[in-house]
């Protein structure tokens, strides 16, 4: 356990039915004229937007919408859009999505302060001034961008999604309204809820693992399994979306302390390359990367187990380690999580590539509790083809 760590908050958390009326407030007190409103096509077309459209409308500030960030964006897209924004004058942005529309926003909240980042957006020393205001309203649980200070954009030319960390990208307003997740897909619903729960066992066990962040990620590790099957066989169950969207939430807490390892570390080739969704190349590897740490982890795995199955005590404690690992595997079958590659256009003669570029995130690898060897990453997808 790490004693060493900081942590660094939103400024402010709504949270509840009707909480999206404090945009009105927020806009009233930073006297922001220009309203950015940010979303993707498919959020604005089934109105999930027209609420916070209407608050921007009602404080009196002039609104620039954009309803169409991509689901995977790339830096091109970041700079396409910085071109966009960069003359209109605006003095907060308002983010209503799931993980791509809050990590957009992010990035055009200190592109507007820092204009080199157009150049290079991982360049050192590209983000140093503090970002435009913002507010995160998430309509997915799972990202837990809206507590982050991280955003995920794909590099083409790398075949890589690269992971932009800065403190100044953390979002100064959170708003979380379960309201605005009950028409979210049963698929959608499990691959996002899936990545959360990776936030949140990951960085319980990365080497970074802190006080702070076992509270939370304990917390949100039982928040989320004891309601993802529910949400994602009942999109209506209001607890069930309630429980999901504060796990998604405290798992992203904890990133801000801690970080997430090797589940993410091999999933960043599967998206650049392949254009797999983050949170369906997360939940694919996550039983399959635990399963490899055990070995590092029985300690941490024995702590978590009554968190995922609270019916645990009945077995004696020495096989809760890999009771928690097949728990892991029967959860994804459950959820219609792919166990195989090969749909995604993975070919065996592919293994190489994808382990020579995970070799790469080596920010995330070196905080993986086991130091995995080429062979084993390797291995890792072999199992998955």
């Amino acid at each position: 356990m790490n004693s060493q760590y900081s942590v660094k908050f939103p400024r402010k958390v709504f949270s509840g039915k009707g909480s999206m009326e404090e945009i009105k407030g927020i806009i009233k007190d930073l006297d922001a004229s220009a309203v950015c409103l940010m979303t993707d096509a498919g959020v604005y077309g089934c109105g999930l937007a027209n609420t916070p459209e209407k608050y921007i409308e009602e404080a009196g500030a002039e609104m620039v919408l954009v309803n169409d960030v991509p689901r995977e964006p790339s830096v091109y897209d970041v700079k396409e859009l910085y071109a966009k924004l960069k003359d209109k004058n605006v003095q907060l942005i308002v983010a209503v999505g799931g993980g791509s529309v809050i990590d957009m926003a992010k990035m055009m909240s200190v592109a507007m302060t820092n204009n080199k980042l157009a150049d290079d957006i991982r360049a050192e020393g590209a983000i140093t001034n503090p970002s435009l205001p913002m507010i995160a309203i998430p309509t997915t649980s799972g990202t837990g961008a809206e507590a982050t200070a991280n955003a995920i954009f794909l590099f083409p030319e790398e075949d890589l999604k690269v992971g932009i960390v800065n403190e100044y990208m953390i979002p100064d307003y959170v708003i979380l309204d379960a309201d605005n997740t009950v028409g979210l897909p049963p698929a959608l619903t499990a691959s996002t809820g899936v990545d959360a729960l990776c936030h949140a066992v990951e960085s319980y066990i990365s080497v970074l693992s802190n006080p702070f962040c076992e509270m939370f990620s304990l917390k949100a590790v039982e928040l989320i399994c004891r309601s993802i099957e529910k949400a994602f066989n009942d999109g209506n169950d209001m607890q069930a979306r309630e429980d999901m969207q504060l796990g998604s939430f405290y798992a992203g807490l904890c990133l801000t302390t801690s970080s997430t390892v090797a589940v993410h570390a091999l999933s960043y080739p599967l998206g650049g390359k392949y254009h797999i969704p983050h949170g369906v190349s997360n939940a694919v590897l996550l039983p399959f990367v635990m399963d490899v740490n055990m070995e590092c982890c029985r300690e941490q795995y024995t702590v978590l187990a009554p968190y995922m199955m609270p019916d645990i005590n009945k077995y004696p404690k020495e096989q809760w380690p890999e009771m928690v690992v097949d728990y892991l595997y029967t959860l994804m079958k459950k959820l219609d999580i792919p166990d195989k590659l090969t749909g995604f256009g993975v070919e065996p003669e592919d293994l190489d590539y994808l382990t020579d570029n995970v070799v790469k995130v080596e920010r995330l690898l070196l905080k993986n509790p086991k130091k995995l060897t080429k062979e084993e990453i390797k291995n890792i997808y072999k199992k998955l083809l």
